[in-house]
């Protein structure tokens, strides 16, 4: 059984190595970054209640990547907010287990950053309240040089990749009192298991707040993602896919350069609107119908919240005012139980290219394994 996976976020990974771990030979088409590379380091949405075969590949990827996933864990955001997840990027402090008592928030002079107000924000938040958890900012220069306080986050975490860097900063934390953890902006390394180090290195839990777009933890997923490729051998092709074909007998799958491939199966995992894989269409804009169409030719039009979406004027067929911004996030393929696309034969598709759940970390995760394993039975 031969399974080509478009894309290489949480879904396209998650789906090969479901896919891999049935039997198939896997390969995986992947042409720019989408939503993982950009992911704040949580990871929303359930993964409880998986057994067999996708447990054990989830154990697989959650070593691989650095995740830590638990249905109990608490995170702090770079907006001063404390909410659950069910789980995050390992340099991510989990603060369950701090619940009840006294929190560091380094304070540094980033144009980004605002120890105080964050330190507030988040002792009167009310998981704090209710825990009775203190936070308080503590002084604590980060920088060696002044442009470092205005660099973007990725680059300022790079730096802590240093061993001399890395030493410093453990310095640094050593000469102020103790508490019982410390909490930094999202700077802990990209290659580096900067907080695990430190925090053996301190006695105390150490870990960062979530990420912007494009900062450490998309950064720290991409790279543990390609040593993965690499430590697994799979097929990896830099192309873009544009158009599928199927027909009783054959799939049959174009590339941008004109190349083609005739997998047995197809997963799309190719993300949503945020890699382009999706995109918003006006009804003068051609033959497309109006509202949405894929970056893929030959695959059914998207719908909106399960539904196709229904023209309410002239130019465009969805109304935002009425619907919310937030139903972009709820257009996609509609897929069975097992991430086939209805309609389609041997097609699948797993994560943001799916219309009915919003898009999260442990959606992506899910269903790509869902998606995947069922490929390599298709």
């Amino acid at each position: 059984m031969k399974v080509l996976v478009v894309g290489a976020g949480f879904a396209g990974l998650s789906a090969a190595l479901a896919a891999r771990a049935a039997g198939a030979s896997v390969t995986i088409a992947h042409a720019g970054a989408g939503a993982s590379a950009l992911y704040a380091g949580v990871v929303d949405g359930s993964l409880a209640g998986l057994d067999g075969p996708a447990a054990a590949v989830l154990k697989q990827l959650t070593a691989a990547l650095g995740l830590r996933l638990s249905e109990t864990t608490v995170i702090a955001t770079r907006e001063g907010v404390l909410r659950p997840s069910a789980g995050a990027d390992s340099a991510l402090l989990d603060l369950e287990p701090l619940a009840g008592k006294w929190v560091g928030v380094v304070d540094t002079p980033r144009d980004d950053w605002d120890g105080d107000l964050l330190a507030s924000a988040f002792t009167s938040s009310p998981w704090a309240r209710a825990t009775g958890t203190r936070f308080e900012a503590v002084s604590v220069d980060l920088l060696e040089h002044g442009h470092e306080r205005r660099i973007a986050a990725f680059d300022f975490a790079a730096r802590f990749d240093q061993a001399e860097r890395l030493k410093r900063l453990a310095g640094l934390l050593t000469e102020r009192a103790g508490p019982a953890a410390w909490l930094l902006g999202p700077w802990l390394g990209i290659d580096t298991a900067v907080s695990t180090e430190l925090s053996s290195l301190l006695g105390v839990p150490l870990g960062e707040v979530t990420s912007p777009p494009g900062g450490a933890a998309g950064g720290r997923f991409e790279r543990r993602r390609d040593a993965l490729f690499a430590s697994l051998s799979l097929v990896v092709v830099g192309r873009r896919v544009v158009g599928v074909a199927e027909s009783e007998t054959t799939l049959a799958v174009r590339f941008d350069d004109g190349g083609e491939l005739c997998p047995d199966a197809l997963v799309l995992a190719s993300g949503g609107f945020v890699s382009g894989a999706v995109r918003l269409t006006g009804a003068l804009s051609g033959e497309t119908p109006a509202g949405f169409e894929l970056g893929i030719s030959g695959l059914p039009t998207p719908q909106l919240l399960g539904q196709p979406p229904t023209a309410t004027s002239s130019l465009f067929s969805v109304d935002f005012s009425i619907l919310g911004a937030r139903s972009l996030e709820r257009v996609g393929l509609p897929v069975t139980t097992q991430g086939r696309v209805l309609g389609m034969r041997r097609v699948y598709a797993a994560g943001d290219a799916v219309c009915h759940e919003r898009p999260s970390a442990g959606f992506a995760l899910r269903s790509g394994l869902v998606a995947g394993a069922a490929a390599a039975s298709a």
